[in-house]
């Protein structure tokens, strides 16, 4: 018998909600690292600069998004149920909480990029405040560190879809289809 999909996660499997927001953040995060990978093939120009100002629009709605998640999580009575022993559940802790810090700091630290290089950050049209003033030597530190853990972050998603790849090929249980399908 199937069960109607639920909003909140439960024993049984992900919620809608959680559901939706990680492949919308999965979504966009192709669609961020598309971008900016197209600016390099891009002249100098108005196509190239608003090919940026897309990344920089859509990194702004990852970190959104990442925050209406964290409360999301925060606010959901249940988690689904674990599996695995508890050293792979720790590892699988470890990588998903630097999953999450990832999507916190990369789009800050662009945003910082931004602001030290003299920009103006706008999401949607809306201008946000500065995270800090111009400078030169801090906004080459800012894009060091953005492209340093925006890698990382890409190694982490590596590493989280192969375990769920894992799951379901290898060990054969309902950890991938509780995200796919609830």
């Amino acid at each position: 018998m199937m069960q109607a999909p639920t909003l909140r996660d439960n024993d049984a499997g992900f919620g809608a909600v959680t559901r939706v927001v990680h492949w919308l953040t999965v979504l966009m995060l192709l669609a961020g690292f598309a971008l900016v990978w197209s600016v390099g093939w891009l002249p100098a120009g108005p196509d190239r600069a608003q090919a940026v100002g897309l990344h920089r629009t859509v990194g702004l709605l990852v970190l959104s998004v990442t925050l209406l998640r964290v409360l999301w999580r925060l606010l959901s009575r249940r988690r689904p149920a674990r599996i695995g022993s508890s050293r792979w559940r720790w590892a699988a802790g470890a990588v998903q909480a630097a999953l999450w810090a990832s999507l916190l700091v990369v789009p800050l630290l662009g945003w910082a990029y931004t602001n030290a290089r003299g920009h103006s950050v706008l999401l949607l049209g809306i201008r946000l405040p500065s995270l800090i003033f111009k400078d030169q030597y801090f906004s080459r530190v800012a894009i060091a560190s953005h492209e340093f853990m925006a890698y990382a972050l890409l190694v982490l998603i590596g590493v989280h879809a192969a375990a769920a790849l894992w799951h379901h090929v290898v060990l054969q249980d309902a950890t991938l289809k509780r995200m796919w399908r609830g």
